[in-house]
């Protein structure tokens, strides 16, 4: 196609033009002109429109991809967090079973002596009683005593080999302990600077981990560390019940009952703790009833967690816990957030290990009871 064949498609005419008209060339109305330039612009806007809807499109979906991500990431250190703490529980056990098998090793060192002392008391009594010649009767004492030092040795022996492997475990256990729960700290702690990151950037979260976490029955994946939170607060909530008010402000340094309270805690933190039963016999004895907190209304604790909490009632942010179990329970915050917050307070040592431990066993009875459901279906 020539030039001019180009032009007069276009819109040109061939006339004559300039002064006197007397020059041959190509002039354009003015209102095909203006056709041909909105149609140009036109033909532009259409494809701006379409650049801008195609890089908005593909923000779009990158945006849902990073969130869809970021749902999986959260769930994945919520669960971390949870496999962690069970692992924290278990050395929180090998701990108590080496402070129980110390207890165990202390009673066979003094049970001899005790016997030894007992029982010779006993033949003196009967060789007054029967009339027996003093010496026939101290002779025959130290034969049995002798047999019975022989079976006690041979008791100890084969049972000091078991309870030197669980103190061992024990005295282990108390640095991975503390090992562990720095890395459940780390981890909910960069979880939580990614959740900031998030919502900076204007992803926010829709995971089921950020559903109401009080609720159940929801037929959504439910968020893995909510066992634990439900068991923790269940048992702050039964500690409040015990020990608000009076028996508070009465757990205070310099009053009686509470520098007895300190005084057992004492011994059972030492490295050689008493037994189960000698810690019970001595919290007894402590006049508990007399500020209004006698134990009566069956605490989920074991014996030595409740001397760890009895210890610990001055320190207890109780106005802190409390908040933060209506901000989870109102899903204002999430059970990330809010453990990354518990944990915190248990590495300070303000809040007992036992509630946690009450936690995390909450939550391994939750998911057995809910196993033996799907069996029995």
């Amino acid at each position: 196609m020539t030039t001019p064949d180009i032009l007069n498609t276009v819109g040109f005419e061939k006339s004559k033009i300039g002064s006197g008209e007397k020059e041959q060339g190509y002039q354009i109305k003015e209102s095909t002109l203006s056709s041909l330039l909105g149609s140009v612009v036109l033909i532009f806007g259409i494809m701006g429109f379409m650049v801008v809807f195609m890089v908005y499109d593909i923000h779009f979906e990158k945006k849902t991809l990073n969130r869809q991500m970021r749902v999986e990431e959260h769930h994945a250190a919520s669960k971390l967090a949870q496999v962690q703490m069970e692992l924290w529980s278990q050395y929180h056990d090998d701990i108590k079973e080496s402070h129980e098998a110390q207890a165990l090793l202390n009673g066979l060192d003094t049970s001899y002596s005790t016997f030894k002392g007992n029982f010779q008391g006993a033949v003196n009594e009967l060789a007054v009683e029967f009339q027996l010649n003093p010496v026939k009767a101290q002779k025959y004492a130290d034969r049995i005593l002798h047999m019975v030092a022989d079976m006690h040795q041979l008791n100890v022996n084969h049972t000091k080999h078991l309870i030197d492997h669980l103190i061992a475990v024990g005295k282990k256990s108390v640095k991975l302990e503390k090992h562990v729960e720095k890395q459940v700290i780390k981890e909910v702690k960069a979880e939580k600077k990614a959740e900031e990151a998030d919502i900076a950037s204007g992803i926010a979260l829709e995971a089921p981990t950020e559903r109401l976490a009080g609720s159940k029955g929801d037929d959504t994946e439910e968020d893995p560390l909510r066992g634990i939170l439900e068991g923790f607060f269940d048992t702050f909530q039964d500690y409040e019940s015990e020990f608000h008010g009076k028996p508070r402000e009465a757990m205070k340094p310099g009053e009686k009952v509470h520098d007895s309270v300190m005084a057992l805690y004492e011994k059972v933190k030492s490295d050689k703790p008493p037994s189960e039963e000698d810690v019970q016999e001595e919290l007894d004895k402590i006049d508990l009833a007399g500020i209004g907190a006698g134990l009566g209304q069956g605490r989920v604790l074991p014996i030595m967690d409740i001397v760890e909490e009895l210890a610990l009632i001055p320190k207890i942010p109780t106005e802190q816990l409390v908040q933060l179990e209506k901000e989870w329970r109102d899903g204002k915050e999430d059970s990330v957030a809010i453990f990354e917050q518990l944990s915190e307070l248990h590495e300070s040592g303000i809040i007992p290990s036992g509630w946690l431990q009450q936690g995390v066993s909450e939550e391994e009875k939750e998911e057995g009871d809910e196993e033996e459901k799907l069996e029995s279906e």
